[in-house]
């Protein structure tokens, strides 16, 4: 319509008539679902899906219906475009109110206050002895998540 409108305009200026003819634009309108997820392309972006991830989402999205469909094709057909899954994922747990990362043990490990100026010789050996605990523990977790000791080395 807007093209239309515009060849219309140009076609009055010049006044002779332009040889043109509008075409109707090829381009898809925005979806209703692209409206209703306003927050789709912050986190395609946010989470380095790629800038072509929104519109394979919303394609998805009005072939699936609804977005719990999507959510449950892409459960069954877990090989089909993984960053449309991975999007599809993160906007399901944003619809229902859950943080999208894993979620995590939080560290009981308390680290020792310094006892001695910043200028004190022994600051650093101190501040060594402080942090080794929490860096037991962070490397025993990654063993248990199946790290090696190399590779958490």
């Amino acid at each position: 319509m807007r093209v239309r409108q515009i060849i219309e305009k140009a076609d009055r200026l010049v006044g002779g008539g332009i040889l043109t003819k509008a075409e109707p634009s090829k381009a898809s309108p925005r979806s209703d679902f692209m409206v209703d997820y306003p927050y789709v392309w912050n986190l395609a972006e946010m989470h380095r899906l790629g800038s072509v991830t929104p519109h394979h989402f919303f394609a998805e999205l009005e072939r699936a219906g609804s977005l719990e469909r999507l959510v449950d094709k892409m459960k069954r057909l877990p090989w089909r475009a993984p960053t449309t899954r991975e999007l599809a994922r993160l906007v399901w747990l944003r619809k229902r109110g859950e943080s999208p990362w894993p979620a995590m043990k939080r560290s009981s490990v308390a680290i020792v206050e310094p006892s001695c100026p910043v200028d004190h010789p022994d600051r650093g050996l101190q501040c060594q002895l402080a942090l080794e605990p929490a860096f037991q523990q962070l490397a025993e977790r990654a063993a248990e998540s199946g790290w090696t000791e190399n590779e958490i080395a």
